[in-house]
């Protein structure tokens, strides 16, 4: 078996890659925005970030594992559908090891970040882990009585199409309507800022006055940290609906911790993460489990794609 292996993290706007160890110590990292063009391009894509953070050399390398976002085929290895991307139905397992004669793992992104927090991060020594990725979608991998939940496909994880909203309100880029997703990601909250709008009795605030032309969370989040009262409504609700998420993943699960990582989560800690842990325990049937950043911050993905190959690969 080879010293090192191939992590990609493929995500809904950037493609990682990193070449890392076994303790999932990083060498060399490379990132690039996602080329959705057409799928022979995004395999090509793949194919040179790979070589480059090996610099050509493929021969310490034992696999490349890969985490990506969206709905997969894992027991065929396709990536089927991503809704932040234009990717669908890419055999990328095949294409990769044919091209690059190497074993190929693929994992959701998320579950990739929760076998990462099981093997290096906050889990280690725990069999009960759920990780919530909050960031421009939402996603989530949980392992339970120590090994990996993954269902008949591979899919068994995704959280953020669970329904929060049973009126529909809002639709999701997967298409369905009232989608956790689609209300508290980093590109919804501006759309659910303006669903909220509508029902927003308090003074008028800077942010409400140029509410139309807000394009991106940060924006809210800087709102808020301004003093902006409608900010701070919007982001009230929005805690909310994380925790009914979340309590649900507690019911379901059972975990003794829930990580969060994402971007949004992890750059908005206060706003986003510790409201969760302070109204969890109102929500949740059973004994609420511990919701803390995770200490692998946004690299949890692109770890656990790293680990991939060691832990679950032919040679493991």
């Amino acid at each position: 078996m080879g010293l090192y292996s191939v992590g990609l993290d493929i995500g809904g706007s950037w493609v990682r890659a990193a070449i890392g160890t076994r303790e999932g110590a990083i060498l060399k990292r490379e990132a690039e925005r996602v080329s959705s063009e057409s799928g022979e391009s995004f395999i090509k894509q793949i194919e040179g970030l790979v070589l480059r953070v090996c610099d050509g050399d493929l021969s310490k390398v034992s696999g490349i594992g890969i985490g990506a976002a969206g709905r997969l085929d894992m027991r065929k290895g396709i990536v089927g559908f991503s809704p932040h991307t234009g990717i669908r139905d890419v055999p990328l397992v095949e294409a990769l090891e044919e091209s690059l004669g190497k074993e190929v793992i693929l994992l959701n992104d998320c579950v990739a970040a929760a076998l990462a927090e099981k093997i290096i991060g906050a889990g280690k020594g725990t069999d009960d882990i759920v990780y919530v990725g909050i960031g421009t979608g939402i996603g989530g991998g949980i392992v339970s009585g120590g090994e990996l939940l993954l269902g008949k496909d591979g899919n068994a994880h995704e959280i953020g199409h669970m329904t929060i909203d049973l009126e529909g309100r809002l639709a999701c880029n997967c298409g369905g309507r009232g989608h956790w997703e689609a209300y508290t990601s980093g590109s919804a909250l501006p759309i659910y800022s303006r669903l909220l709008a509508g029902g927003y009795d308090g003074v008028e605030t800077p942010l409400l006055g140029r509410l139309g032309s807000v394009a991106s969370s940060k924006e809210i989040f800087e709102a808020h940290r301004s003093g902006d009262a409608f900010a701070k409504y919007v982001l009230d609700k929005a805690a909310g609906i994380n925790a009914i998420g979340f309590s649900n993943l507690a019911n379901l699960y059972d975990p003794s911790i829930i990580t969060v990582g994402g971007g949004l989560a992890l750059k908005n800690v206060e706003e986003v993460i510790r409201p969760i842990d302070q109204l969890l325990p109102s929500l949740s049937f059973n004994r609420p489990p511990k919701v803390l950043p995770t200490p692998l911050g946004e690299d949890a993905p692109l770890l656990g794609a790293v680990v991939s190959v060691f832990e679950l690969g032919a040679l493991t």
